[in-house]
């Protein structure tokens, strides 16, 4: 399957084939339309997981569940910078490992 290029902003949750260079850090990929789906689908788990996290906001000597809410969202925000750096150029897996994430 033909792969195109994209741009990818991890913090505003956009995937793009423009480039949008002042909503943030982009990460240029190329991806099948499959592969942008895996990544649009890590981005709502990641986000859905920071919002539940936020629901413990109110109990706060009650840390385990909110513990385990950061935990899921840290696992899908690494998954988003190991499919970025899996589908990135050269110039996207230079900025990725400088992050030491993995």
């Amino acid at each position: 399957m033909v792969r195109n290029k994209y741009f990818v902003t991890v913090d505003t949750e956009e995937v793009s084939e423009v480039s949008l260079p002042d909503n943030g850090i982009e990460y240029e990929i190329y991806a099948t339309p499959e592969e942008v789906k895996e990544m649009e689908v890590l981005f709502a788990e990641k986000e859905k997981n920071a919002k539940d996290a936020v629901k413990f906001v109110g109990k706060p000597f009650d840390e385990r569940p909110v513990d385990a809410k950061r935990d899921n969202y840290e696992e899908y925000l690494i998954a988003i910078y190991r499919k970025l750096y899996e589908l990135g150029t050269v110039e996207t897996k230079k900025k990725i490992q400088e992050l030491h994430l993995f």
